[in-house]
């Protein structure tokens, strides 16, 4: 039934099918290889993409910080320079006036000076305890006459408002950041 020139496309036949299958197999293979590729391409641009929208958003902030200090830092100064010309305004005008080398009574002086001190030291170290009144540690009274004490008015109000702006930006900063979070959600 079966003679040698039957069995040689028979045999051809069935290698051909062999070779068929193992190109299907190796296909495939191949296809479950891109998959997996196409899968890991997948994941690294959405990780890729997920980090520069971090750093693009890191940046804002950065540069919306640095904006907001900036325009802190430019009313501190235009405060500072409009506190010295109204001290020196005063200065002026009250140079003039007999009035301005009178010593100010000792308690004034010293309460005037101990306020200042007590100032300084809780700008310079807000955490310290400070205590109550003037400390004196057995040196002279320390005197100022009405003039130094009326020029000292402006500078102390312009401090007061450098801090103040510098208080208004930084709640300003918080505030943003609080509507940027609840935008987010």
């Amino acid at each position: 039934m079966f003679t040698s020139l039957n069995r040689i496309p028979l045999i051809a036949c069935g290698g051909l099918l062999a070779l068929l299958v193992l190109c299907w197999q190796a296909y495939e293979d191949d296809e479950t290889a891109i998959g997996s590729l196409n899968s890991q391409v997948s994941a690294l641009t959405t990780e890729r993409d997920d980090a520069r929208k971090a750093q693009a958003l890191q940046a804002f902030h950065f540069n919306r910080m640095n904006r907001i200090t900036g325009e802190a830092q430019r009313a501190n100064q235009q405060t500072a320079d409009h506190a010295e010309h109204l001290r020196h305004a005063v200065h002026n005008s009250l140079s003039a006036q007999s009035c301005h080398a009178v010593l100010l009574p000792v308690a004034d002086s010293d309460r005037l000076l101990g306020y200042v001190s007590q100032l300084r030291q809780t700008a310079l170290h807000p955490d310290a305890a400070t205590g109550a009144g003037t400390h004196h540690s057995g040196a002279a009274p320390r005197r100022l006459t009405w003039g130094q004490a009326i020029e000292w008015i402006p500078l102390l109000l312009g401090n007061i408002q450098s801090c103040n702006q510098d208080k208004a930006a930084a709640r300003r900063i918080d505030e943003e950041r609080a509507s940027e979070t609840t935008s987010t959600q």
